[in-house]
């Protein structure tokens, strides 16, 4: 039964993964490869004047930024309901994970039913299968069979949302906005973060995405087995020396993986703590993958692999470019690995050890008096789910009125918990869920209840601390340790995700990325196991890598990031 469960935990990982969750938005640098996929091809426009954003509010705090009111109170438009006198049906296309096929398809979910009654709009829902949707909306892009909304139709048509309004595909979105979705025109208009992460370079919007009501920051980072600690003596480390001690009373213990690093020989730990991340400082985009900082990160890694802190087969580690594998954290080999906070929850499911425990373990420094300042930047633009309108649609403004129900007050309660007295109800003033959701007859884990039975992938406005109603306490400690370790956000590089280039730039990204990664790659491995004399090559790498573009691909993150920071 055990065993089952998990693989339902597994399961709903990878069907958020596909819907466009985990990473979502906060970790500070993802590769250009990644960025490239989703580019926006065509030339810079300037925003139109209509869609001035708020005063710019990004905080260079590493505490967690107050939340804002994100009500459409002020809004000179409102949106009432129903919506249409008579019946009228809007078409949506999306995708839907195969496996949940012989469960339930979307348009099962409660929530379509009630806004139909508090809208007067019936959806008709075309789902198709995740494994090839991005194939199944380019065929219909070729053929003209569009629905009138679509999910993650900018991510998903060649050359990203600014070509698909070119190719007149999608529809921009943004001269609409403020009469017909007024309540989210106030959200995106609350913080100029916002307004960067919904508008592309070229002053449109081809896809709605979702919103948290707080800042969100990350759900991912290092865990440490607590109860092994305490039976070694030793306290969470802070610094790399203590780190090491740490390690060192780790691998007297029979610890195979004091630290686990995956096949790809990263971690980012110890980059993190020797400034070997990429970084924008003072504006200027600084690769660091040929910089001393670097070189000095690979020493240390080299160092804890002699030392057997690091698996000696660490590179056979290839189930996952994310997660630890199982049979060793489970097996009570792991000290410390990286993990994203829901899946938490599974490892203490099938922990035989009775004493099994982990602690977050906040981001260390070199020496004690450094300072971090390449910390998580809150952010409330969720790429969870977005979704377009096609050019096909004959009423794009009734579209976005249906939408803008899901970010009012109402919608919020909608779209997050669902139907009271079904899947929540109140208690001394606070949502809880049912056992429908919580405690599902056949087994399912809440998460995949919440997907089944309430918002099978619209964008809304998210209540993050819906994710903590089932956490454990070391789950509930996570994030504000992880952010809390960090002096500032002063130095973090914008997520690629949210920056957008040129066509020129997307196929130059194209022809230069993947060989270069794959130099770096090797170069790592090489250099964490001792294959190649790190102080001897050293400049043999960075001459190579300087060959293959490495500045090329700095300059084109540069002028990225400069759009960004323009807007």
């Amino acid at each position: 039964m055990k065993k089952s469960i998990l693989a339902l935990l597994l399961a709903l990982a990878m069907l958020m993964a596909l819907a466009g969750c985990g990473s979502s938005g906060a970790v500070a640098a993802s590769s250009a490869a990644e960025s490239a996929s989703q580019a926006a091809s065509g030339e810079e426009e300037a925003a139109p004047a209509a869609a001035a954003p708020a005063a710019e509010a990004e905080s260079s705090d590493a505490e967690p930024q107050e939340a804002v009111d994100l009500t459409a109170a002020e809004a000179a438009f409102t949106i009432e309901y129903p919506l249409v006198d008579e019946p009228t049906t809007l078409t949506y296309w999306q995708a839907w994970p195969p496996f949940l096929n012989e469960i339930s398809s979307p348009g099962d979910a409660s929530m379509f039913e009630k806004m139909e009654e508090i809208t007067g709009i019936h959806l008709d829902i075309t789902a198709v299968s995740t494994e090839n949707d991005a194939n199944d909306f380019m065929l219909r892009c070729a053929s003209g069979d569009l629905t009138d909304m679509i999910q993650k139709g900018a991510s998903h048509y060649t050359g990203g949302g600014a070509k698909a309004i070119e190719d007149d595909i999608l529809i921009d979105m943004l001269p609409l906005l403020e009469e017909n979705m007024p309540d989210y025109w106030a959200i995106i208009n609350s913080d100029n973060n916002i307004y960067k992460n919904v508008v592309n370079d070229e002053g449109q919007v081809p896809s709605l995405i979702g919103m948290y009501k707080d800042y969100y920051y990350t759900d991912q980072g290092y865990w440490i087995r607590q109860d092994i600690l305490d039976e070694v003596g030793k306290e969470i480390p802070t610094t790399v020396d203590e780190l090491d001690d740490v390690l060192s009373a780790f691998k007297d213990k029979g610890l195979t993986d004091g630290l686990v690093v995956l096949s790809e020989g990263n971690c980012d730990l110890l980059a993190k703590a020797y400034g070997a991340d990429n970084r924008l400082v003072d504006g200027v985009v600084e690769y660091r993958g040929i910089s001393d900082n670097y070189k000095e990160f690979l020493k240390k890694m080299n160092d804890f692999y002699n030392k057997g802190y690091i698996n000696i087969d660490f590179v056979t580690y290839t189930d996952s470019d994310t997660k630890p594998p199982q049979d060793v954290v489970l097996s009570d080999n792991a000290g410390i690995f990286n993990e994203d906070v829901a899946s938490i929850a599974g490892y203490y499911l099938m922990a035989t050890n009775p004493s099994f425990e982990l602690a977050p373990l906040p981001q260390i420094r070199v020496n004690a008096g450094d300072s971090l300042d390449n910390g998580f930047v809150g952010v409330r633009a969720a790429d969870k789910y977005s979704l377009s309108i096609s050019t096909q649609c004959e009423n794009p403004e009734l579209c976005l009125q249906y939408m803008n129900y899901l970010f009012t007050e109402d919608g919020f309660v909608l779209s997050n918990y669902g139907i009271e007295g079904e899947t929540y109800t109140v208690e001394n003033g606070e949502y809880q869920f049912t056992d429908l959701i919580l405690n599902n007859e056949s087994g399912f884990d809440w998460q995949l209840c919440q997907s089944l039975y309430i918002n099978p992938g619209f964008p809304c406005l998210n209540d993050l601390s819906v994710q903590e109603l089932t956490y454990n306490e070391a789950q509930k400690a996570a994030v504000p340790a992880w952010v809390g370790a960090f002096d500032s956000a002063d130095e973090t590089m914008p997520n690629t995700q949210w920056l957008s280039y040129t066509t020129e730039e997307s196929y130059t990204i194209a022809d230069l990325q993947s060989d270069l990664e794959t130099v770096q790659d090797e170069f790592r491995l090489k250099a964490i196991t001792g294959q190649v004399d790190i102080d001897a090559e050293w400049d043999n790498y960075v001459a190579q890598c300087e060959s293959m573009g490495f500045y090329e691909l700095q300059e084109i993150d540069q002028a990225a990031v400069d759009r960004y920071l323009a807007k």
